[in-house]
Order: C-alpha cells, then sequence, then structure tokens
C-alpha cells in the first residue's frame, strides 16, 4: 500500500497489461506473495506473459523456416535450421525425421542429427509401419511421450529402433506425426538424453505449430525431389554430350536433351541409312609418307568430312581408319532419312575440292574418295561390356552399305535402290548397274548419284588426252596371293585428271585394282573401269594422286596438246 492507503500493484500490473497488448511479450510481472485477488491477478499476468512469449517464439521460429523454404530451400537445409533455432520450442539432444514410402506401408529415415555422438539409428533405416506404435500415432494424431526410454526397451526388447536410439545415449523421446494438408507425410522425433525431458507443454506446443511444420517439410522434400531429379537429369545430359557431342550437330544433341524419348539404349530395331565413305589408294600411300604426314593428311580430310554430317545432321558413328561410318536415322529418327544421307554424300564430294586445295598448300597428295549409301534395319544401342561400351549399329545392312562402297571410284556414289526410293524426288541419279556383293546372294541394284536438290557433282570419268608418244609403264593385278610379279609392259595411251587408257597384253575385268610403275619407280595405285579383252587395252581410274605422280600426268597431257590440235 502506498501513503494514501492505495494497492501500489495496481498500476504495475496496468502497466504490464499495456506492454502484453502493444506486443511486449516476457515483460517482467511483480507478485508479492500475499496470495489475495490483485496476487493472483499478477500470476495470471505473468503466466501470460510467458505464454505468449513462448507462442512468439513459436512463431518466428516457423516465419523464418517458411521464408527459407520460400527461397528455395533444401529439405536438409530447412531441418537443419530447424535443429539450430527451435530449442526455444522443446528440449533435445537429437532430431530425426522420417518418411511414410512403398504406399506409406514403410517408414524410412531420412534425416537425423544429435549432439550426442555418431548416429545408430541413420538415414535410410526402415521399418514396416503396420502393427507399430508409430501407427497408433499417425491414428490419432497426438503425439507421443516416452520418458524413460531404457525402461520402455526392457518391456519391448525386440524394438530395434528404440535399442539404437538408447545406445546414442537417447533417454525420453517426443514422437510427432507429420500431416500436410490432410495427408500423413511422416513423423519427427525429438530426443533427450535427461529422462522426463518432455510434458504435455511440449505436445501442445508441437500442435499449435504441427500444421504450418507440415507443410513447410513437405515442401522442402518437395524442394529436394526435385533437385535430385534436376541432378539425376544432369547426369543424363552429360552422358548424351560426352556420348554423342562429338559427333552429332548441336541441334540434334539439343533434341536428345529436350526429348525424354529421343534416346532408347539398350538395343532397338530400326530402319536407318547409312553413308560409308572411303579413300582410294590411301593405305599404299600412307606407307611412303611420313607417320605425321598421313596423320596431318587423314585430320585434314576426317575433320572436313564430319563438319558436313553434322550440318545433315547425321551421327558420325565410327572412324575406320580412313573410312567414315555415318548414319542417319539413329539415334533421332526423320522421316527425311534417306534424302539428307544423299544429299551429304553429294556435298562431301564437293568438299573434296577443299581438302584437295589445302593437301596442295601443305605438300601432300591429293585425294580421291568413294561413298556407298545403303537404307536398311538394324540394331542400335549400347555395344559392348559392362566396363566398356559404345553406342552403335549391327546388321547387315553396315555390311552391304560398306560392300556398295567397295565398287565405287574417287570421287563417285553409288546409292542402293532401298535409298534412292526412300529418299523420293529431287535425286539427280546417273549410271545404273547392278553388282555381286561379296557375301551376297543374287545381284544388287546400284545408282549413281550426281545430285540432290540443287547441289551437283561430276559423273566420275574425265576426258582423256591423247599422247602423241606412248609412255611404257610396268603393270600389276593387285589382290592375289601370292601376288604377280611386276614386270608386265603396258603403254599409257591417254591420260586426265583421274583415268589413263593403258594398252596392255594382259587379262583386266572391270574393279580390278592394280599398280602402274613410271619410269623412275615411280607407283600409281588404280582401279579398272573396263576391259575390252586381251590386247585391246584397259581404262582405268587412279585411287589417289601423289604429288609427283600429279606433276607427271600433267606434264604428259600438257606435251600431248599439240599432237592433238592437229
Amino acid at each position: 500500500m502506498d501513503e494514501e492507503g492505495r494497492d501500489d500493484r495496481i498500476p504495475r500490473y496496468i502497466e504490464a497489461t499495456e506492454a502484453l497488448r502493444d506486443g511486449q511479450f516476457g515483460v517482467e510481472v511483480p507478485v508479492a506473495g500475499a496470495n489475495d485477488d490483485v496476487d493472483r491477478l499478477g500470476a495470471a499476468l505473468r503466466d501470460l506473459s510467458v505464454s505468449l512469449e513462448r507462442r512468439r517464439r513459436e512463431v518466428s521460429e516457423l516465419d523464418a523456416v517458411s521464408r527459407r523454404i520460400g527461397a528455395g530451400i533444401l529439405l536438409d537445409d530447412v531441418l537443419a535450421e530447424f535443429y539450430e533455432e527451435a530449442r526455444e520450442i522443446f528440449p533435445y539432444d537429437r532430431i530425426g525425421f522420417s518418411l511414410l514410402e512403398d504406399g506409406d506401408r514403410v517408414v524410412r529415415a531420412r534425416w537425423a542429427r544429435s549432439d550426442l555422438g555418431p548416429l545408430r539409428l541413420g538415414k535410410g533405416y526402415a521399418a514396416e509401419l503396420a502393427g507399430s506404435s508409430l501407427e497408433t500415432i499417425l491414428r490419432t494424431g497426438r503425439p507421443r511421450i516416452i520418458n524413460d526410454l531404457v525402461a520402455y526397451l526392457a518391456a519391448k526388447p525386440t524394438s530395434e529402433s528404440t535399442r539404437l536410439v538408447v545406445e546414442e545415449g537417447v533417454r525420453s523421446s517426443l514422437t510427432c506425426p507429420l500431416v500436410a494438408n490432410g495427408v500423413p507425410i511422416g513423423f519427427m522425433f525429438f530426443s533427450s538424453s535427461r529422462p522426463n525431458a518432455y510434458a504435455d507443454a511440449h505436445v501442445e506446443a508441437y500442435q499449435r505449430i504441427a500444421g504450418q511444420l507440415s507443410v513447410i517439410v513437405e515442401k522442402g522434400r518437395l524442394v529436394s525431389e526435385l533437385a535430385e531429379q534436376k541432378a539425376q537429369l544432369e547426369v543424363r545430359n552429360t552422358f548424351i554430350v560426352r556420348t554423342f557431342g562429338r559427333y552429332l550437330s548441336e541441334p540434334v544433341v539439343n533434341q536428345l536433351l529436350e526429348t525424354a524419348d529421343g534416346l532408347r539404349l539398350g538395343g532397338e530395331r530400326r530402319v536407318v541409312t547409312v553413308l560409308m565413305s572411303d579413300l582410294r589408294g590411301f593405305t599404299p600411300m600412307a606407307e611412303v609418307l611420313p607417320p605425321e604426314r598421313v596423320v596431318t593428311l587423314l585430320n585434314l580430310y576426317l575433320g572436313a568430312m564430319t563438319e558436313v554430317v553434322l550440318r545433315h545432321d547425321g551421327t558420325v558413328d565410327e572412324f575406320i581408319g580412313d573410312a567414315i561410318l555415318a548414319l542417319f536415322g539413329a539415334p533421332l529418327a526423320r522421316p527425311d532419312d534417306a534424302r539428307r544421307a544423299l544429299a551429304c554424300a553429294v556435298e562431301m564430294q564437293q568438299a573434296m575440292v577443299d581438302v584437295n586445295a589445302r593437301a596442295r598448300e601443305l605438300g601432300l597428295p591429293e585425294l580421291g574418295m568413294g561413298i556407298g549409301v545403303h537404307t536398311g534395319e538394324v540394331v542400335v544401342g549400347n555395344i559392348g561390356s559392362e566396363r566398356r561400351a559404345k553406342y552403335g549399329v549391327v546388321g547387315a545392312t553396315i555390311n552391304l552399305a560398306s560392300r556398295i562402297q567397295g565398287f565405287t571410284l574417287g570421287g563417285q556414289v553409288l546409292a542402293s535402290e532401298e535409298t534412292i526410293g526412300a529418299a523420293g524426288g529431287e535425286i539427280d541419279a546417273g549410271a545404273r548397274f547392278s553388282v555381286q556383293p561379296k557375301g551376297v546372294r543374287g545381284l544388287v541394284p546400284l545408282v549413281e548419284v550426281l545430285g540432290v536438290g540443287g547441289a551437283r557433282i561430276a559423273p566420275v570419268s574425265d576426258p582423256l588426252t591423247p599422247l602423241g608418244a606412248p609412255v611404257e609403264v610396268e603393270v600389276e593385278r593387285l589382290g592375289h596371293a601370292p601376288p604377280k610379279q611386276l614386270g608386265a609392259t603396258a603403254l599409257l595411251r591417254a591420260v586426265g585428271r583421274w583415268e589413263a587408257a593403258v594398252e596392255t597384253a594382259e587379262t583386266f575385268e572391270p574393279l580390278d585394282e592394280v599398280r602402274l610403275r613410271f619410269p623412275g619407280g615411280l607407283d600409281i595405285h588404280a582401279q579398272v573401269l573396263g576391259s575390252a579383252g586381251r590386247g585391246a587395252g584397259v581404262r582405268v581410274r587412279f585411287g589417289s594422286r601423289p604429288e609427283e605422280a600429279a606433276r607427271l600426268l600433267a606434264l604428259l597431257a600438257e606435251k600431248a596438246r599439240p599432237a592433238t590440235g592437229g
């Protein structure tokens, strides 16, 4: 009482009430201990202040976690933040989080953190929900308190999860269900090293925040799952880029990345168009050139041809020495695969002009390339072993494309009737003939492709300039075992850029491979185009022209011009 007999507690209680009204929770409310109604009012105000302050901390903590979730933080980050900041709400030395999986039949530990030491019950631990105490908690929706886990384990010695947390040092626990938007998603486990750590007040505190916490955790889980899916997608994309990035055009790689079904691995039948190219006379040329010069020439050729294949959205499946195996229709199939393959073949022959120009600048021999194209069914997919595999194709279609290529001359494109039919219109066809490839039953009709759309290449035969004075050469037919010896005499009667007329007493058949040796020991490999029989002579086409051969042929043609001019 003051000097005028008024109770001086009343103004202080009014002041505390106004502070609580203004949101100043946790204010000190003095209690005199008189145990009268005024003191009881003060005690009630004090309890209200403590309760409101605790509620404020709970709301503040959950708001902070909500903001972190809104910022896109993953579930593990959210739970780690909650672990650091929820001590104002609950006592604990350990928090665990488990999810319902497999149609809500299994409870699997997803996250745990402890101040007690190594975890015995950690991420990945799983148990059946049916028949467990967790099933009762989920059904009632009310948290469960166990304040003496040692005694609980003695009563239920078969509880593996209880045994593990007791071994960690846990002595009491608060198990809380997580229900997001009416759907059970899992459990939160608060654990303490002290017995009797939990009371009904903690259950009430959890129930006040349960809905919001459950939604926050569920959002974090979804964000984490999206992040995992994104990581898996990045692994897939990295695989595609590593596997195909150097052999496919950028638009095709992008389409593979964007199309879930664009890449089917493991072996699949499909119709593809196969393009096989090969250089004429490259092997014997490589035998006389230094290895470094061979690699330079090969890289020049393969680099230029690869760019052409990629421009037509083909797949460079393999380099086989100086040969190129390209696919149109794998890994992605398109309606115009055959037409693009033929257009690619024509442009590849056109690109050889620049390749040979660059070769001349480097002092390297010029090259001639033949291309065979065939359309048919193959099996595409991963080929190899578990330790090493590659994306590739197998089937008779590949073999036949290679055989067709073997019938080409330098500068020529030959295609099967299947490819011509699949390509549709705008194909400029030249000669048509049938061949008997090795290992293939029956004749195979072939078409010489001279153009696609507006792009054209010249027929393989070039004009010959008759020589005023024939040049004596030696001729050898190749491919025999044992090979015939050089020494058969022949006369070079006419020359062109890639072809020549040779008079010989030997009998040659079309497509025979021969070696011509000029005076001075210069060798040129060639293929027979036609024969009129013994003594009538043959027309041959050079597979490649070393620099010396090119100079010699040009010199012979230049000397012959006055004689042909009359």
